[in-house]
Formats: structure tokens, C-alpha cells, sequence
């Protein structure tokens, strides 16, 4: 027979976190951050090789698909590992969250463009009739719905996941928490220099979402805001690649 006073307890009990200072993730740490690492220096080698050897629309399709690959399986191996309580949960403020916040962004992308006082270039594609090419969609489809998630469960959720339990022991909660921001923006930062030349707007700017995922990572303990801010900021660079290509 359960005891009444230890049946109140439980249900009395308080729902922790992976960002409580006495939380636990088992397998997330230095051993799954390295898998990290190497999943993006793997990524990164693809992202070079295979246009060399398959060039063309069928060329970037599959490295595409094996970016994802490299950038997943370590996402894939922590989960299969243990699951951060509260990190794969989603809310209606998330999206309402990410929706702002990913506009602010672009907003924010066009100031950085801008600065100098040169007036930001409106995006377009090179194309020979004016026209939107059929492979565009594609590339945006892809581009908005499934690299924010797996790039954000694996610098958000893996990257800086592992480095606050890996830094927390020693720094303590708050400065965890700020040293994890900041190495997993750069090393967001670092795989997009080495994917593609960036200029130094674009780096800013990924910096800038970067830091704003993390941040809204650590104060919700939830991937989904950082999603959805990184699915709206993609989904308008899309939009206004294709309108300023159908008004050039």
C-alpha cells in the first residue's frame, strides 16, 4: 500500500528542466559535442567534394540531402541516448515568439546590408528570362522547413545543450549558460563561412540569429522558439529573393 504522505509528495513534486542547476542529461557532453564537431567538419567536406564531382541541380540535391545527414546523425544519437526534459516541447507562444522575432531579423539583415550608407541591394536571381527557375521552390521548400529544424537541434539543441552540462559543473549556471550561447553562435557562424563565401553582412547577420536562438533556447529550455524564428527568417529571404527576381 502507497503511503498517503508519499503519494501527495509525487504529486506535489516539481517538473524540472534541462536547465535546473541540479539537472541530469544522460550521454549529453563532451563525448556527444565532439560528435558535433565532427558531424559539421563532415558536413563541411561535403559541401565542397560532391559539386566537384556531381555537378548541376542533381549535385546540389545530394549534398543537401548529405549535409542534413552529417548534421543529424549526432542529433540522433543524443536523442537515442536521453531526451533534455522540456527541450522538444512547443507552445503557442513559441510560434507567436518565433513569428516576431524572424521578421525583426530580416528587418535587421536589410539595416546590416545598409550600413555604410549604401542602401541594401534588392535579391534576385540570375536567370536568362526574367523568370522564376523550377528548381527554386525546391530549394526553398528545403531551405525553410527542414534546415531550421535540423540546424537548430543540432547548434541549439545538441552544441549548446551539451556545453552548459559540460560548463556548468565548473562556471556555474550563468556563466554556462552565456559561454554556450557564444561557442555555439560562432561555431554556427564558422560552418557557414566554410559551407559558402559570406560577406561580412551575412556573417553579422548569422551571428545575430545565432545569438538570438540561443538565447531564447536557455530562458524557454525549448528548441521551438529558435525554430520558428530561423523557419520565418529563411522563409522571408525566399520570399524576397523571389519577388525582387520577378521585378528585375
Amino acid at each position: 500500500m502507497t503511503h498517503p504522505t508519499r503519494r501527495s509528495e509525487r504529486r506535489g513534486a516539481v517538473r524540472r528542466s534541462w536547465t535546473a542547476d541540479d539537472a541530469v542529461v544522460d550521454g549529453w557532453g563532451a563525448e556527444l559535442f565532439g560528435w558535433a564537431v565532427v558531424g559539421i567538419g563532415a558536413a563541411t567536406v561535403i559541401g565542397h567534394l560532391i559539386p566537384d564531382v556531381l555537378p548541376g541541380p542533381a549535385g546540389s540535391a545530394t549534398v543537401q540531402a548529405l549535409v542534413w545527414i552529417a548534421l543529424g546523425i549526432p542529433v540522433l544519437l543524443g536523442l537515442r541516448r536521453s531526451r533534455p526534459r522540456d527541450l522538444l516541447a512547443i507552445r503557442t507562444i513559441d510560434v507567436a515568439t518565433g513569428l516576431l522575432l524572424g521578421i525583426l531579423l530580416r528587418l535587421a539583415d536589410g539595416a546590416i546590408e545598409g550600413i555604410g550608407g549604401v542602401s541594401a541591394a534588392w535579391p534576385a536571381l540570375i536567370t536568362t528570362d526574367g523568370g522564376i527557375p523550377g528548381e527554386f521552390w525546391g530549394r526553398a521548400a528545403a531551405g525553410t522547413l527542414v534546415t531550421p529544424i535540423v540546424e537548430e537541434t543540432l547548434f541549439r539543441g545538441v552544441v549548446l545543450v551539451s556545453l552548459v552540462l559540460l560548463l556548468r559543473p565548473v562556471a556555474g549556471s550563468s556563466a554556462a549558460a552565456v559561454a554556450a550561447i557564444a561557442l555555439s553562435t560562432t561555431l554556427f557562424v564558422v560552418a557557414h563561412a566554410l559551407s559558402a563565401p559570406q560577406s561580412g553582412a551575412d556573417l553579422l547577420t548569422l551571428a545575430l540569429l545565432g545569438l538570438v536562438a540561443g538565447i531564447l533556447t536557455m530562458t524557454t529550455s525549448r528548441l521551438a522558439p529558435a525554430v520558428v524564428t530561423h523557419l520565418v527568417f529563411n522563409a522571408t529571404g525566399f520570399a524576397l529573393l523571389a519577388v525582387g527576381t520577378l521585378l528585375a
